[in-house]
């Protein structure tokens, strides 16, 4: 039993240590993707925005990255909600460093948000829905684990305004925090195979 259970921990350590030295961390056509679940703390009040938020990414070259976030607004944590909707699109390039299997990127993505302010907001009647210009500051931290697997940490300012019937103004700043697993496919690497 116990000679069982040391070969198992040595088979599971080369494994390990040979993903690990082959891992893609930034690669010409390396995709990357994820899906979280994440909270949203807005700036200007004490409210919290709950979303899935959807990512994926294909790198130019080690360096450079394109990356699309599709961000679903399911709800938030307080009793009388500031808003209804609030989902959004974004998409940008991402500057990447680098160090063996840990890579920091930094981008930027202007997006479209659609966007309800919920009844109890500054508005006398129920407001449109309406597509609004943002932009989001973005950075985050990914470790490659395997080929075809990663984890990561992200955090995003955005920042937005809704602009009423009344020419009422809601500030909609907030930052997004989101960490999970995701998944990569070295896509030039298996072109080559």
């Amino acid at each position: 039993m116990v000679s069982r259970i040391t070969l198992t921990i040595l088979l599971l350590a080369a494994f390990r240590a040979q993903a690990q030295d082959e891992a893609p961390v930034a690669e010409p056509l390396l995709v990357r993707g994820s899906v979280a679940i994440s909270p949203g703390f807005m700036t200007q009040r004490p409210l919290t925005n709950i979303y899935v938020v959807g990512k994926l990414e294909v790198f130019a070259d080690e360096r450079i990255s394109w990356r699309g976030e599709g961000l679903w607004y399911i709800g938030n944590q307080q009793d009388s909600p500031l808003l209804e909707q609030n989902s959004q699109i974004t998409f940008g390039p991402f500057v990447h460093f680098t160090h063996k299997r840990l890579d920091f990127a930094l981008g930027i993505e202007p997006g479209v948000a659609l966007t309800r302010p919920g009844m109890d907001s500054t508005f006398l009647e129920s407001a449109p829905l309406r597509a609004i210009p943002n932009m989001a500051l973005c950075g985050g931290l990914t470790f490659a684990v395997w080929d075809y697997f990663q984890f990561f940490i992200d955090a995003r300012y955005t920042h937005a305004n809704y602009t009423g019937p009344y020419s009422n103004l809601i500030p909609l700043d907030e930052v997004l925090l989101g960490a999970g697993l995701g998944w990569q496919v070295p896509v030039k690497r298996l072109l080559k195979k």
